[in-house]
């Protein structure tokens, strides 16, 4: 099939096509490490202790009846009940290219030229309100999307345009659309409303007249496209009749929605790369009134280019497939999936290439300026997705390592504090939705993720302190929620004694994001061997270790009655006598236990991180000062 729709074109479309692939490839290749995110651990879990037969049958625990979804999250466990996630984020980049190369076929099945085939194949590539559904692994809209598209394809193979008429139905081509597009419903219920595409085709694109004034010559040549509304409606009424969990989905109807679709439809018109300003983001109702008047003058552009026709069914194609997010589901779901405006992205794009490509007979100044209206549209597309990549390689690297300290760490109970639930761009690429990740929400465990990555079997417990770094975030590029209630130091120090260890996330004045293993309590204090600090304060142990960044100082203090207000600590780096040349200065567990909230008679570990500095044969005191009037309590020298 594809090697029919190559056939005698110039060699450079190959070259050309290839070019999109290999590009395709370096935009998304960073998601092949992104791991788990979001509720992965949840929809992975679902195939978990089931045979493969047993994954298509109706599941009461899921809102959804997706049979081939769950089976094709079965295919990535491992025996031993974890989950290669690696190699889901692989395959779903390989749906893109896959759905890429569909792009350019239909587009050429559709009659454009080679030119402007291409074009299709390369605003769909990169555009970019794609980039959650092919760079998180769990979104079924790229393979989806592959059934769908090879649906199509075959059923214009087989019913081809003009001049190709009377059309040549092939019984085979036929078939294999109806396998393709049975394989989308059981996949995703969504393929339901873009049951109509074929029956577009026939209407808006194949111009011979249906003979005879009969019922049955008006109906004859669109039989075939008549099946599948029939093959969708059976979904239906299989989908409604299983048992599933209550969900989502209902009957609804935002403006709000309408805005964000159109944004997505008129997407080069609203994207920002540098972002808007929390004072310059466009209304609602603007952005739809704008995205209606693009949407007018791409169709007037395409019909005076000749191709108003492709233009039109790429629309109407677009806007059935967006029908779910319009009637079926509420903005504050909306906000959050740009995934769902994959589904229609074919259709846009088509809309875009037919408009923008220009014709071989124009005006050489009007071909050029075409062009680079095109190219400027690819440009700013990678632009915004790398921005997007920016901001998913920020959250899931922290949750890598979450995921890596709970292996060192081993079996045991963790609190985290402060780790990000989801997060935002603060100057928003769009003016509507949500932009940012929702990276490790609270109905998921982060001991979860770690349980399905890699098998570990600890427990883990967040809670949120938002004053410490509160001025590096309400400053710097993100706005993060954070996971669990907030505490205070006092119940920390209570929580603490639950626990096998306290993890914070820290937010630095940088934008940077690190987790730091902050410490644990050990009941019961020993005897003071090591270092008196004051009259109340005991250091039992200083250990330093050299890190690959610098210093990690491991400290081990206790007291035995409660302390007064205002006291912190300090590990300086220097020379006796001189100012410090590093420092770790502040309250224990990186800042989330004052001394004044530790419990008597129990050993408070904790550790700290000093820089490595150019300078040679440096002395650590440690010790404990008043932060108000800055008298120091005491402090003690340690050897590196």
């Amino acid at each position: 099939m594809l090697k029919a729709t190559f056939e005698g074109q110039n060699r450079w479309v190959y070259v050309a096509l290839t070019a999109v692939l290999l590009a395709t490839v370096l935009v998304y290749a960073s998601s092949l490490a992104f791991g788990f995110i979001w509720d992965d651990p949840l929809w992975f879990g679902h195939a978990l202790g089931k045979a493969w037969w047993q994954t298509l049958l109706p599941n009461a625990d899921f809102q959804f009846y997706r049979p081939l979804t769950m089976l094709y999250f079965w295919l990535f466990m491992r025996p031993d009940g974890t989950f290669a996630i690696e190699a889901a984020h692989g395959f779903q980049l390989a749906f893109h290219l896959l759905n890429v190369a569909l792009a350019f076929a239909i587009s050429r099945r559709l009659g454009l030229g080679r030119g402007a085939a291409v074009a299709v194949a390369a605003l769909f590539a990169f555009y970019p309100m794609a980039y959650q559904a092919v760079a998180w692994a769990a979104p079924q809209q790229p393979l989806t999307a592959v059934w769908q598209n090879a649906a199509w394809l075959s059923y214009f193979w087989a019913r081809p345009l003009p001049p190709n008429t009377p059309p040549c139905q092939s019984r085979w081509g036929l078939i294999a659309s109806f396998v393709f597009f049975i394989l989308a419903l059981t996949t995703q219920e969504s393929s339901v409303t873009v049951a109509v595409v074929p029956l577009l085709y026939e209407l808006l694109l194949r111009r011979s007249v249906p003979g005879g004034w009969s019922i049955g010559g008006w109906i004859r040549p669109y039989a075939w496209a008549l099946v599948y509304p029939l093959l969708a409606v059976g979904y239906v009424l299989v989908w409604l009749a299983v048992p599933r969990k209550a969900g989502i989905t209902g009957a609804f109807f935002d403006g709000r929605n309408l805005a964000y679709v159109l944004q997505g439809i008129a997407f080069p018109l609203f994207g920002r790369p540098q972002g808007y300003a929390p004072d310059a983001v466009w209304n609602e109702w603007v952005v739809a009134a704008m995205g209606v008047a693009a949407v007018a003058a791409l169709l007037a552009l395409a019909t005076w280019r000749g191709r108003g026709r492709v233009a039109l069914f790429g629309l109407a194609w677009a806007l059935a497939a967006v029908l779910p997010m319009l009637v079926g589901l509420g903005f504050a779901y909306v906000a959050l999936a740009a995934r769902l405006l994959y589904a229609p992205a074919l259709g846009i794009c088509l809309l875009w290439g037919c408009a923008l490509w220009p014709r071989t007979e124009e005006r050489r100044w009007l071909q050029v300026g075409s062009v680079l209206a095109v190219g400027l549209i690819l440009l700013q597309s990678v632009w915004l997705l790398r921005q997007f990549e920016g901001v998913w390689q920020q959250g899931t690297a922290h949750l890598r390592t979450a995921v890596v300290a709970l292996d060192e760490r081993g079996d045991g109970r963790y609190l985290f504090l402060n780790f990000p639930d989801r997060f935002a761009p603060t100057r928003p690429p769009y003016p509507v939705g949500y932009w940012g990740l929702t990276l490790a929400p609270v109905v998921v465990e982060l001991a979860d993720f770690q349980r399905a990555w890699t098998g570990g079997q600890v427990e883990s417990l967040s809670q949120a302190m938002p004053w410490l770094d509160q001025a590096e975030r309400e400053n710097g590029a993100y706005q993060v929620d954070m996971r669990g209630v907030i505490i205070q130091p006092d119940e920390l120090a209570v929580l603490a004694g639950e626990v096998d260890g306290v993890y914070v996330s820290r937010y630095g004045v940088d934008g940077r994001w690190q987790l730091d293993y902050a410490g644990r309590l050990e009941p019961g204090a020993a005897d003071c061997q090591f270092a008196h600090i004051g009259a109340d304060i005991c250091l039992h142990e200083a250990q330093v270790t050299e890190t690959a960044d610098g210093y990690a100082v491991t400290l081990v203090w206790s007291t035995a009655v409660p302390l007064p207000p205002h006291l912190t600590i300090f590990a300086h780096l220097g020379r006796p006598g001189q100012p410090p040349v590093a420092q770790a200065d502040g309250d224990t567990w990186r800042g989330a236990l004052p001394l004044a909230n530790w419990p008597p008679g129990a050993l408070i570990l904790e550790q700290r991180t000093l820089p490595r500095p150019a300078q040679e044969n440096l002395t650590l005191q440690v010790g404990v000062y008043n932060w108000v009037d800055g008298q120091r309590v005491g402090e003690v020298e340690v050897s590196r």
